[in-house]
Order: C-alpha cells, then sequence, then structure tokens
C-alpha cells in the first residue's frame, strides 16, 4: 500500500488554479521555454502561438469555438529524459543556482501553465532527426490511468500542424499543444491574441527589439478540412517607459519614441546575506509635444494602459506595479520607471513561480513603519539588517524612486500649465480670467495712476519685454518658439496676469512676482491645497472656455497678487508674512481632510 503525501488523482484538480492572470501569462511561461532553450544556439529564437478554431459540426452549438492552441519554437528540443523531467511539477533544468542566470528557474513552467487552462498537453520534440512525444491528461490522471508522466515515445510532428507553421522547421525545435480547453477563458483566438499581444510584446519587449526572438501570433478557422487564416502578425514590442522605436504604440510613435530618457539610469547598490548586488533603476518622461495632444488622444490612451513600474527580471517583465500611483491623478501615465535585476535578487524580490509579480516589491515608507513599531528611523534599519530582512534593499529602492517621482510629477504639472497658457481658446477670447483682471485693473489705473511696482516695466521695449516673458513661459515646458508667440500676445494686448506651478519652498499656498510688466501668480504644487483645491487651475480639457468657479477662483488670486504689486516697504513684507501664515494655517486644515 501506497502512502503518498500528496496522491496525484485527488491534487491535480487543486493544482490547475494556479493564479495565472490570464491565459496569456499562461503562454509566456512556454515562450520563457522556448527563448532560454534557444540562447546558446547561433541563430535567433523563432516563436509561434498558433490558435485553430472549429466551426459547424465540428464544434459545439456549431459556433466558431476556440480548438485548440499551439507554440511552436526552432530551440534545442530536449532528449527524451529532459522531455519527461520538463512534465513535472518543479523538476526543471535550472534548478540549481549555477544555472540560474537567465529567465527559467522554477520548473513549473510547462506543466503549470498548461493544465490551467487545459485537460491535455501533448509535447514533441526533435533532435538529430530523432522526435520524441509525451503528454499530461488530466482525465487519465484523475482516473488513476497514469500516476507518472508517460515515457516519451518515437514518433513524428503532426501532420496537422505543417502547413500552419510558416518558418524554417530547424534539426531540433519543440511543438507544445494544447486541447481540451476547458479552463480557457477566451472562447474564440481573435480575441485571446488580441490581448496577448499587448502582454507578451511587454514581457518579451527587450528580446524583441534586440533581435534575440520573433514571436509569430496566428489563427486559423478550421472548416470543412480547410484552414482559412484570421490573424498573422510578428509581436512588436510594447515600452512602458516609451523609448523604444518599432514598437505597438499608435503612429507616429510606434517609429520614435513618445518620451524621453529622464537622467541616467542609476545602479543601485544593495547588500543581502552578505552580498552586493545591482538593481538599476531607469526613468522616463513625455516629451513635450506628447504631453500636449492630452489623454483622450491615442497616444494617451495607450500610455493609460501601462502606467506603473515595470519589474523586469533578466530582461524579461514580471508585472507593471502599480502601488506607487496616485490612483485618481490621470497624468500619471506620462512617466515610466522600470526596476530590473537577476535572479539571484528573487528571495529579496518576491518573484512568484509563475513570474507574474515580485509580491515583496511595493511603495512602502521607512519612516513610517518605523514609527510603527515604535524606533526611530535608524534603530529599525539596524534591526533589518541585523536580521538580513530582505526589506531593508526594498526600502532603499522606494526612497530613490519616491525621488524620481517628486521631480517627474511636478515637470509634468509644468508642461500641462504650458498647455493651458498656450490655449488657443483662451487667447485672444478676452473671456479668460487673465483678461478680466486686466480690464479690471486698467480701470483702477485710470483713477489712481500706475501705482503697482510691475506698472514701471511696462514702459520697456515690446522686444525686451517679450525676451524676459519669453525665457519666464519657456519654464512651464513648452518649445521656446511657443513660449515667444505666447510672449508676443502677451506683450501686444498688454495682459498684466500669468499663472503658472511649481515647487518651492515655505507655507505659502501661492507666491507673487513681477516680470517685464507682468505679475506672475505661482502656485505651490507642494502645498496640499494644490490637490484639494488648485486642482481647478489644472483639471480639464484647456480647449473648453473656463467655468465661473474656476474665473472666480483665480479672480481672487489676481486681485491678492495686485494687492502686493501695489504695496511697498513695510506693507509688502506684511503681506508676504500674512500669505505665509495663511499658507501655514491651511496646511493643517487640509491635513485633516487626508487623515
Amino acid at each position: 500500500m501506497k502512502f503518498a503525501i500528496i496522491p496525484p488523482h485527488m491534487s491535480i484538480d487543486a493544482m490547475r488554479s494556479s493564479g495565472y492572470k490570464d491565459a496569456s501569462y499562461a503562454l509566456a511561461e512556454l515562450i520563457d521555454n522556448s527563448i532560454q532553450a534557444a540562447e546558446h544556439l547561433d541563430r535567433q529564437a523563432v516563436v509561434e502561438v498558433i490558435c485553430v478554431d472549429k466551426t459547424g459540426s465540428q464544434s459545439a452549438g456549431g459556433r466558431r469555438r476556440l480548438e485548440k492552441v499551439a507554440v511552436f519554437d526552432n530551440a534545442s528540443g530536449m532528449s527524451p529524459e529532459t522531455l519527461r523531467a520538463a512534465l513535472q511539477f518543479g523538476v526543471g533544468t535550472h534548478r540549481q543556482s549555477a544555472q540560474q542566470k537567465g529567465i527559467g528557474k522554477f520548473g513549473m513552467g510547462l506543466p503549470n501553465s498548461s493544465i490551467s487552462q487545459c485537460r491535455r498537453v501533448d509535447v514533441w520534440t526533435w533532435q538529430n532527426g530523432q522526435t520524441w512525444h509525451t503528454f499530461l491528461d488530466i482525465d487519465q490522471i484523475e482516473q488513476q490511468v497514469i500516476t507518472e508522466v508517460p515515457e516519451p515515445t518515437s514518433a513524428t510532428m503532426p501532420a496537422e500542424w505543417l502547413p500552419l507553421i510558416t518558418s524554417e522547421i530547424e534539426d531540433s525545435g519543440t511543438l507544445v499543444v494544447w486541447s481540451n480547453l476547458d479552463l480557457m477563458r477566451y472562447k474564440q483566438s481573435g480575441a485571446l491574441l488580441r490581448n496577448a499581444e499587448m502582454i507578451i510584446g511587454r514581457v518579451y519587449r527587450y528580446f524583441i527589439n534586440s533581435g534575440d526572438a520573433t514571436i509569430r501570433l496566428a489563427s486559423y478557422e478550421q472548416t470543412g478540412g480547410q484552414y482559412i487564416s484570421h490573424t498573422d502578425a510578428l509581436v512588436r514590442p510594447t515600452d512602458p517607459l516609451m523609448l523604444m522605436t518599432g514598437t505597438a504604440a499608435p503612429e507616429p510613435y510606434d517609429k520614435e519614441p513618445a518620451f524621453e530618457p529622464f537622467g541616467e539610469p542609476q545602479q543601485i547598490e544593495i547588500g543581502y546575506r552578505g552580498e552586493r548586488h545591482i538593481v538599476t533603476l531607469t526613468a522616463s518622461i513625455c516629451k513635450t509635444a506628447t504631453r500636449l495632444q492630452g489623454g483622450s488622444s491615442a497616444i494617451g490612451q495607450f500610455a493609460a494602459k501601462n502606467v506603473g513600474i515595470s519589474v523586469v527580471r533578466a530582461r524579461r517583465e514580471l508585472e507593471l506595479n502599480r502601488t506607487f500611483e496616485i490612483p485618481s491623478e490621470p497624468r500619471e501615465r506620462w512617466w515610466g520607471i522600470e526596476v530590473s535585476f537577476e535572479p539571484d535578487l528573487d528571495t529579496v524580490f518576491g518573484v512568484t513561480n509563475n513570474k507574474q509579480s515580485a509580491t515583496e516589491f511595493a511603495a512602502m515608507s521607512l519612516k513610517d513603519d518605523a514609527a510603527a513599531e515604535g524606533l526611530g528611523v535608524a534603530a529599525y534599519r539596524a534591526q533589518l539588517d541585523g536580521d538580513n530582512d530582505p526589506r531593508l534593499p526594498i526600502y532603499e529602492l522606494n526612497i530613490a524612486i519616491d525621488s524620481l517621482l517628486s521631480t517627474m510629477r511636478a515637470q509634468i504639472v509644468r508642461m500641462r500649465e504650458g498647455e493651458r497658457t498656450n490655449s488657443a481658446s483662451q487667447r485672444g477670447t478676452g473671456n479668460s480670467a487673465e483678461d478680466i483682471a486686466t480690464r479690471a485693473l486698467r480701470r483702477r489705473q485710470e483713477k489712481l495712476g500706475e501705482t503697482g511696482t510691475s506698472d514701471h516695466d511696462e514702459s520697456a521695449s515690446a522686444e525686451e519685454r517679450t525676451d524676459l516673458l519669453t525665457a519666464e513661459i519657456e519654464q512651464e515646458g513648452l518649445d521656446p518658439s511657443v513660449a515667444r508667440e505666447i510672449a508676443v500676445d502677451y506683450v501686444q494686448r498688454k495682459i498684466k496676469f500669468l499663472f503658472r506651478h511649481a515647487d518651492f519652498p515655505g507655507f505659502s499656498v501661492f507666491d507673487v512676482t513681477s516680470k517685464a510688466g507682468v505679475i506672475i501668480i505661482t502656485i505651490n504644487t507642494k502645498h496640499p491645497a494644490q490637490a484639494h483645491l488648485f486642482e481647478l487651475l489644472r483639471e480639464g480639457d484647456p480647449n473648453v472656455p473656463e467655468s465661473p468657479a474656476l474665473q472666480g477662483l483665480k479672480l481672487l488670486l489676481t486681485a491678492w497678487a495686485r494687492m502686493e504689486d501695489e504695496a511697498s516697504g513695510d506693507e509688502r513684507d506684511k503681506l508676504e508674512d500674512i500669505r505665509g501664515d495663511w499658507g501655514r494655517i491651511a496646511r493643517d486644515f487640509m491635513r485633516e481632510v487626508d487623515e
């Protein structure tokens, strides 16, 4: 009598619930095997994902249904012993630490991914003119017809797949076929491949972009013994950092990057269990021209599908981590960050055996967690270090990421303000808050004279004023030619007020300065008021006229700004102090909202 700890016929059903987010991620496990098997060959890894739908009397209800999915590659193939081991759970060729340098490791990919979608998986593999075949069949496992992986038998490639494979069949390779797709969510191949294109393109972007691999997605409809082609395309890379060319992004960004690098990649050295490891942080930010197209544009919608921090292990993406994202903030789509590392750090990052996520990598605060433990930051850090706690390097990464995000978010805000400054619907119509405030100020000047500090600068030449104002507007992230166009408009129409956003020290909600005869009101993006009130100044379509509420808010600020502009000496100092005190109290009150 046998006493198996986990009887296979009883456990196989539980093992099928392996947590794959989608069939595309299950397919990615097979693609992993193909790419790694070609790593030491002198040819490119060629992978073909082929779906077959059946129609008519051959399919359930006579409707077109997804019947089989195959993954073909021209890689190294497997020996009979390796093939048999490949269909065992947890028995792979990369389990030893010395072999864990590539994308494989866990020995779970082929069987785990297959049974998560189908009840039968067949594998044909060939080397040196000899083809071998074996399989896993859920029905036979549950009925205890088979209790171990069947010994591979000599075979030939199934004739039905030969006309569907378009690449050259080399002297070695593998064909995996899923059938009886009882857990496949997609009922037709079109939907499966549409979703797979972006996910697979993102996961393997580095392999595709470098030419190390090509991945074909194809679907056929089998009817009356004939195969009708419906989909046939090579996967293009999908780059969440928007820095690659030749990608799946909408035109013209399929051929030119929509983003640009944000500084140089940071090589962060972290220590774990007495060894030093490198984690690379790469950041990108949208180009001003890309940003000005807006979130509803094709590139804006594409960017929204790729929000998050890309976690890349051995050149293969695990996930887009969204814990650092501000969920209610649409501008999050305009930055990109990638965290890349090698398999030596799998424990630190908490890499799952299906390579879908890094469970230990998330947004965390060292300061807040130390306080929760009743410790200071230094004591908490020392405790983590002494315990070899893998959270310590993750905290270090969080600090670097938070710094990047703070700077990038502020720059993206300035781009948005540039868009508003450049808004054709507002400028020249006389209906903006800036126009209204200017008219009110001119009437005030008729009664009281030119009593403001800024008024004296209006006597400078138009060219001099335009140059000075252009330099100010360029800081909003606009192209110099566009900034000059706006400056010319301001000078010609004698507009007195300009709004902008920026980070600056202190407690003030906003700051008041003047340049070239224009009073500049700068909203402090570090103050909590910007999230609770001044978002009104930045949200919405810049081509839509200002709402009465928005106009009213801006007019209140222009009135205060003119009051400071007209003050002098001690009176101006007092007003600045009052503005700072008011900002401090407003900060404390608005923090209550967050709490």
